[in-house]
């Protein structure tokens, strides 16, 4: 089997000769010092042109070798389309939202563009896209979008957000449908041009609670019409979630999607039983920053004996990640076989 088969097989929840690991993009970065310095494409570049966001993620998933090739390297497009201010970082950093919108969230929710192709960096990632499944026709493509309660999250103060709904209970639900027709636009592009894998991250899923409202079980509906737009192209989902609340992983089981990948606190196989459908698992950030590669590889293949099908590098790595903790989770699939 080829590393799509591989991979799709995994979604499918079919039987693999080996797990397959994905490192996706967006909040899942595989970026490190020794791929850029390797290649020469220099950041923030990259994060402009589709041509060298593809060389860039094509080269990390040659030399890492793992089952997919992913674009954009960051969570910041979308919002920066709508107005949030964006640090593109440099050759150390990678993207991050660095202020909210100047508009209010009234005059965002009327501003929100239906067909976002022709804004800001979105026409780069979709060549992006293209150009990798031309550079790589046997790698599955992975594109990643910012989820919904995540996107909210970056566009209005936590504080603001409570006193619109205090005061009209169907703002958020106003706001959303907006949003998700951008994203729903967004995504059929993306799958148009190639992508046969999205990523929906959903970092803001960690928090208890937001201001006194659960956003990530508000979101769900229109979550899910994101993904319908995607399934009908053909992709697959993986919906990404930050946080270990039962109650969340609970919930998921309204998502309309494929697979599933969390924090490292939550045990697959728990997670697996609960929602019946495939879940990447991973493991803590600072093992794979601090620790050395044979512990990486412990800790990997107990996630599989657990219940992964298949494994991902954890969220939040930055650029400095030694890349021998990275490419050790791609050898472990080949070197063991886990029953």
């Amino acid at each position: 089997m080829d590393k799509r088969e591989v991979l799709l097989a995994a979604l499918n929840d079919q039987p693999t000769p080996r797990f397959p690991v994905v490192g996706s993009g967006g909040s899942i970065n595989v970026l490190t010092r020794h791929v850029l310095d390797r290649f020469r494409v220099a950041l923030p570049s990259a994060h402009y042109s589709g041509a060298l966001m593809a060389e860039l993620a094509a080269a990390a998933g040659d030399m890492l070798g793992f089952d997919g090739n992913g674009v954009p390297f960051c969570l910041t497009v979308e919002a920066e389309i709508l107005g949030a201010k964006v640090d593109l970082g440099n050759g150390n950093t990678l993207p991050r939202i660095s202020a909210y919108p100047d508009l209010s969230p009234r005059e965002l929710a009327e501003s929100v563009p239906p067909t976002p192709l022709n804004r800001g960096r979105i026409p780069q990632v979709v060549r992006a896209v293209e150009l990798l499944k031309k550079m790589r026709p046997h790698v599955p493509v992975v594109a990643n979008i910012t989820g919904p309660a995540t996107l909210v999250s970056y566009l209005v103060r936590p504080t603001v957000l409570l006193e619109l709904m205090r005061q009209d209970p169907r703002f958020l639900h106003n706001f959303l449908e907006e949003l998700v027709s951008f994203l729903c636009a967004y995504v059929e592009a993306l799958v148009d041009h190639g992508a046969e894998v999205i990523f929906i991250h959903e970092p803001v899923g960690k928090m208890s609670s937001y201001v006194g409202i659960d956003l990530f079980s508000n979101v769900l509906p229109y979550l899910n019409e994101v993904a319908r737009y995607a399934h009908l192209g053909g992709a697959y989902l993986i919906l990404h979630l930050c946080g270990s609340r039962k109650e969340m992983i609970t919930a998921c089981r309204e998502a309309h999607v494929d697979a599933f990948s969390f924090d490292p606190e939550v045990d697959p196989g728990d997670a697996r039983a609960l929602l019946s459908k495939p879940v990447v698992g991973t493991v803590p950030p600072s093992l794979v920053r601090y620790f050395p590669p044979e512990m990486v590889l412990e800790e990997v293949l107990l996630t599989v004996k657990r219940g992964a099908s298949l494994i991902s590098p954890p969220c939040g790595l930055g650029i400095d990640t030694p890349f021998a903790n990275l490419r050790i989770m791609k050898e472990a699939s080949y070197r063991f076989r886990v029953n």
